[in-house]
């Protein structure tokens, strides 16, 4: 049987040269994208033939011919590498009729992304974008995470993740990130937790720990007179690339007087290292650790108006203090970093000694931390860290000062 099939022969009208690289299909029809314009292919008839196609023009944004459109659900997405960084670009409300509604998403973080990247991913489902520049020397992975409700953007975020390696190529399948490194690994991220994460239970309650590239380890073999437990035939230990030093293993059996307790191993060979204290007789965990980092952005007061929210740029404020909202929360460090002044570094536990059981990690669901500051608002940046296997889920953050309006009258 012998299908044959019209072409469709059809140019597109411009001031300056359009190429056609790239095409995405929405319900209005096919959007076709130049390195300087964006066109709509569509028919106004029930039926596209040759004698009813039309390719109109509907933007003149640059656009990167190495990486294809994305489509978020019901916008599109695209990068422009037109200046000296990329920018992200957000397409809305493509029709027929009108022109569509085109929006910087990267307008907030306008040296982030690098000119050259060539690596977009993203999950609808997980409302996440993931940038990255092949065969870099950073390691660096960019990522935009996004909150719809309805048709409003309740809130948006970028953030930036540090592989161990430099990477060659990424994509997303469901709910799992994967990565192809220059070792020729390829490795995966969850975008959900699942029950293949680390963890520890305490009552009732999953804590989720934060360690990567993680396996079981078992066989310590305890010398009371070192004080060290040392592991053997560890096959794998010669691949290990650096930086070893971030290897640590952690106690997650429940059982354990000591359960939650980590260390970091020191290597006596190719196949073995040893682990101060007594390790021996448990299955443990072993993986590397990061450092988790959220550096505040200047606080200022603010208000409501209408369905924007504005701050008050002229007045004087002197934060007292600052309090973080945690979800599951561990050990985690704060730093002020202020003009004038060595910066201040502070860790934290979230439970003290006596609120939870001896056998317990100190692990909290919920809690509220007061971080004392007393800084003019212009004269403080604070920086939320934690390298530590204990959960450190930030959800919000308030504060509390002393502010004058300074009088200012507004025109």
């Amino acid at each position: 049987q012998m299908c044959i099939r019209d072409s469709i022969d059809i140019s597109s009208a411009s001031t300056f040269p359009s190429e056609l690289f790239d095409g995405i299909a929405i319900n209005a029809g096919l959007v076709v994208f130049s390195t300087n314009q964006q066109f709509l292919l569509a028919s106004d008839d029930t039926v596209l033939n040759p004698d009813t196609a039309k390719l109109r023009s509907i933007s003149t944004f640059n656009y990167n011919k190495d990486i294809a459109p994305i489509s978020l659900g019901t916008t599109l997405g695209y990068v422009d590498n037109s200046g000296k960084f990329s920018r992200f670009n957000e397409m809305a409300n493509i029709s027929r009729e009108g022109q569509p509604t085109v929006v910087e998403v990267s307008k907030i973080v306008p040296t982030t992304l690098p000119k050259d990247i060539d690596l977009l991913t993203n999950s609808r489902e997980n409302s996440i974008i993931l940038f990255a520049k092949s065969s870099s020397t950073d390691s660096l992975v960019y990522g935009y995470k996004y909150l719809n409700v309805g048709d409003k953007r309740q809130q948006a975020a970028w953030f930036k993740w540090k592989l161990n390696r430099p990477i060659l190529y990424h994509f997303i399948i469901d709910d799992e990130y994967f990565f192809l490194d220059v070792d020729n690994y390829l490795q995966s991220v969850k975008l959900v937790q699942d029950d293949t994460d680390p963890s520890i239970t305490l009552d009732g309650t999953d804590f989720q720990l934060n360690i990567d590239n993680h396996t079981t380890i078992s066989g310590g073999s305890f010398s009371a007179a070192t004080n060290l437990t040392t592991f053997s035939g560890v096959s794998w230990l010669s691949s290990v690339t650096n930086p070893f030093t971030n290897l640590v293993v952690v106690d997650t059996n429940a059982n354990a007087a000591r359960v939650g307790r980590y260390g970091k191993p020191t290597t006596t060979g190719s196949t073995s290292f040893t682990l101060p204290g007594d390790w021996s007789g448990v299955t443990l965990k072993i993986g590397y650790i990061y450092e988790y980092s959220v550096k505040f952005p200047r606080i200022y007061p603010t208000r409501q108006a209408g369905e924007q929210v504005r701050a008050d740029v002229n007045s004087s404020l002197v934060v007292h203090r600052v309090k973080f909202h945690f979800g599951k929360v561990g050990l985690y460090e704060t730093t002020l970093e202020r003009v004038g002044k060595s910066d201040y570094t502070e860790i934290y536990e979230s439970s003290i000694l006596d609120e939870y059981d001896v056998s317990d990690a100190p692990y909290l669901d919920e809690y509220i931390k007061t971080v004392p500051v007393y800084e003019r608002n212009m004269n403080v940046d604070i920086t939320l860290k934690s390298s530590h296997p204990a959960p450190a889920t930030l959800r919000a953050m308030s504060w509390e000062g002393d502010y004058s309006p300074r009088y200012y009258k507004r025109v």
